[in-house]
């Protein structure tokens, strides 16, 4: 019996696939869903070390499943509820893009873009030497720079090491509270 290409290629086709199957699903509890406050799109006012206002925009925030194969070929996916939003500040070209997801290795995290960068190029999290095995709630902590304190808020570090940025200050209440710079330039948002 002799067979012709495309029923070889069929068969093979069908034979070598394999049907997904769910292995995990990590999901965010309601604290961690409500960290990121932005539910609407918002224009956010920012007084800078100059007393000049700068205005952010923000996404509302939006909720995903991340699904991830163990590999290209793998038939094995791991669900991860992720929560993000986005803020740009046009005036003086800064993107952030805020996102809290279940995935073990990056909780917590929020990364710099600027037009002259094509992708994300600074990552800033909560931690950068290993990973902080608490809930989020509970790394909350207070912040003082420049004559202004920060009660029940996170502190994100850059992790690159080489941002403008020296720390970003973010609470669960208002979302992004303040912005230091190495050069002693801050953003401050209004109250």
């Amino acid at each position: 019996m002799k067979f012709s290409p495309l029923s070889f290629i069929l068969f093979f086709l069908i034979s070598g696939c394999c049907k997904d199957v769910i292995e995990n699903t990590y999901t965010l509890n309601d604290f961690d869903k409500a960290i990121i406050p932005y539910t609407t799109s918002q224009e956010l006012l920012f007084t800078d070390n100059n007393d000049v206002e700068v205005l952010a925009l923000s996404t509302p925030r939006i909720s995903t499943i991340d699904a991830r194969r163990d590999g290209p070929d793998s038939c094995r996916i791991t669900e991860i509820e992720e929560v993000s939003s986005t803020l740009t500040f046009s005036v003086i070209d800064l993107t952030l893009d805020i996102i809290v997801t279940a995935d073990l290795d990056r909780a917590f995290g929020i990364n710099t873009l600027t037009s002259m960068d094509t992708s994300y190029v600074n990552s800033f999290q909560l931690s950068c030497e290993a990973i902080v095995d608490m809930p989020l709630e509970a790394q909350v902590t207070t912040y003082s720079k420049n004559d202004f304190d920060f009660d029940n808020v996170y502190v994100f570090q850059d992790c690159t090491e080489n941002s403008s940025i020296e720390n970003i200050v973010f609470s669960v209440t208002r979302g992004l509270e303040f912005i230091p710079f190495t050069d002693g330039r801050y953003l401050k948002l209004n109250d």
